[in-house]
């Protein structure tokens, strides 16, 4: 079972076939049973934006220390949908407390 453990959030860019554009994002960070910690990496990004880059589903989030994490939407994507559309990433990588506040240090708990 998930528990929470903290949340933040920053700003970069989203990155699609090479072109950007700034983005703000938010963190989540569940602490599994196991004491390992699972950071979501959730965002918003405008409809039109995602199809002129031709958007297939995944995107990258460059975060400002370079980082880059892929976020996705599932499901396809038309100016049907809504304006704002979310986009969701996660970084399991980092094993324990420590780990995970030394690579998003835009987290409090």
């Amino acid at each position: 079972m998930l528990t929470f453990a903290a949340e933040g959030n920053g700003q970069g860019k989203l990155e699609i076939n090479g072109q950007t554009a700034p983005v703000t994002y938010e963190l989540v960070v569940a602490r599994e049973e196991d004491d390992s910690r699972q950071v979501r990496i959730r965002l918003n990004a405008p409809r039109d934006w995602l199809l002129n880059q031709g958007f297939k589903g995944e995107a990258t989030l460059v975060r400002a220390n370079g980082d880059r994490i892929p976020v996705r939407r599932e499901g396809g994507l038309d100016v049907s949908d809504a304006l704002s559309v979310t986009l969701e990433g996660y970084d399991d990588t980092r094993s324990d407390a420590s780990d995970v506040d030394e690579a998003y240090p835009e987290l409090k708990h």
